[in-house]
């Protein structure tokens, strides 16, 4: 398992075109999972239009990505680790 994950975080909310200080690519330690959590390893990423709503700061169908927070996504992956019960 990787001891690193990368994750893209909003810096800032885009105005029309993205331009390359909107979002930033990390490099972060691996979280160990907490009481009823699972880790996981992502297989796939959809990206999708919403993406870009998401880091609006408009009135949505969810609460826009806060900054400095990682873009969410719609994923798939396999659990590499769980504190799950289930």
């Amino acid at each position: 398992m990787a001891e690193s994950n990368r994750v893209w975080r909003l810096r800032k909310r885009p105005v029309g075109e993205l331009s390359d200080d909107v979002l930033s690519l990390e490099q972060e330690a691996v979280p160990e999972p907490g009481e009823g959590e699972f880790l996981f390893r992502l297989n796939y990423l959809s990206l999708d239009p919403t993406n870009r709503i998401w880091m609006s700061d408009m009135d949505q169908y969810m609460p826009p990505v806060e900054l400095e927070d990682p873009m969410r996504g719609v994923v798939c992956g396999t659990v590499v680790k769980s504190r799950h019960p289930d």
